[in-house]
């Protein structure tokens, strides 16, 4: 009788092993199933292994493993570089802002002063040329000022000389302070057109208070109107014009005038003669005044004429030595 498939045969040590035809399909399955646990063992092992372990070469787990180590990066490399570039955008702007406005802050404030300063500066008389005319000087630079809305009398008109001591007077050497005020910066002399103040006080309205000056050069005769003119023009209205001693008072060709000069007059070589009334000669370059008798007197050019040494060393000037 044939051995059934099923039933095992005795093998002796060394003994070929002979199979009927069950028996290859059996080893067959065998080998699956045992391979099948083994893939099973690895997934499991895999599935409990955490993060921080290394896979085993070879296993068919590992692409899992990988990518989540590889999607699970520690966060802050990422963030911190992207928010520190963030906080520094507004702080690098934020200098740059200062600046600009500063900047537009101090030009506006530069701008202001300058036209502060230009609307009323201190200025030092070093020349009062007549009644309405001065000299003044400020940071090295000097100018010639004609004074806004008043007139005085000119050179030998009567008057003159009482104005322009009169000036003398209220400036007194001291500083004063130039306004501008009238339509036009300058007059078509280059004289700078200005209000002149002195300790606050409006050196060219004292003039026509005291009569030695006339509200001109205003709205009413075509030079336009100035901030002080209602001022001027009341002033004007209310002042006596004051007393002067006419320059060709007491001229004669002979005889003994009021000072007490005789002869004919003006003197022989008197190249910038004086009235005889008023015959001692001022000289504002030197600020020296000149009497008929002294030695340089018929060559000085005489801007004021007195009558008398005692009225020109009251308006400033001194005796000449020679």
């Amino acid at each position: 009788m044939v051995d059934s498939p099923d039933t095992g045969a005795v093998i002796a040590y060394r003994e070929p092993i002979t199979r009927g035809p069950g028996s290859t399909m059996r080893r067959t399955k065998g080998l699956v199933t045992i391979a099948t646990l083994v893939t099973l063992a690895a997934i499991g092992g895999n599935a409990t292994r955490e993060s921080g372990d290394v896979a085993l070469a070879g296993s068919g787990a590992e692409p899992l493993v990988t990518v989540s180590r590889t999607t699970a990066p520690p966060a802050s490399p990422v963030t911190t570089p992207s928010a520190s570039a963030t906080t520094s955008t507004p702080t690098a702007k934020a200098p740059a802002t200062v600046p600009a406005t500063t900047g537009t802050t101090s030009k506006a404030t530069t701008k202001s002063t300058a036209k502060a300063t230009s609307a009323a500066t201190t200025w030092v008389v070093t020349k009062v040329v007549d009644g309405d005319t001065i000299w003044a000087s400020r940071g090295g630079v000097t100018e010639k000022v004609r004074f806004i809305g008043i007139d005085t009398p000119e050179t030998g008109q009567c008057g003159f000389t009482e104005a322009r001591n009169a000036l003398r007077g209220i400036i007194g050497g001291q500083r004063v302070t130039l306004t501008p005020g009238a339509r036009t910066d300058v007059d078509r002399y280059g004289r700078a057109l200005r209000y002149v103040d002195v300790n606050g006080v409006d050196a060219g309205l004292r003039l026509i208070k005291q009569g030695y000056a006339v509200a001109r050069y205003d709205s009413r005769d075509g030079y336009g109107s100035h901030p002080r003119e209602g001022a001027y023009v009341r002033a004007d209205a209310a002042s006596p014009k004051a007393a002067c001693a006419d320059p060709d008072a007491g001229s004669t060709s002979g005889g003994t005038s009021g000072n007490g000069l005789a002869g004919t007059w003006p003197q022989a070589g008197d190249k910038y003669p004086c009235p005889q009334a008023r015959p001692v000669k001022g000289n504002e370059g030197s600020m020296i005044a000149h009497e008929p008798t002294d030695r340089y007197y018929n060559i000085t050019k005489p801007e004021q004429c007195f009558a008398t040494m005692a009225d020109a060393e009251a308006a400033g000037f001194r005796p000449a030595k020679v």
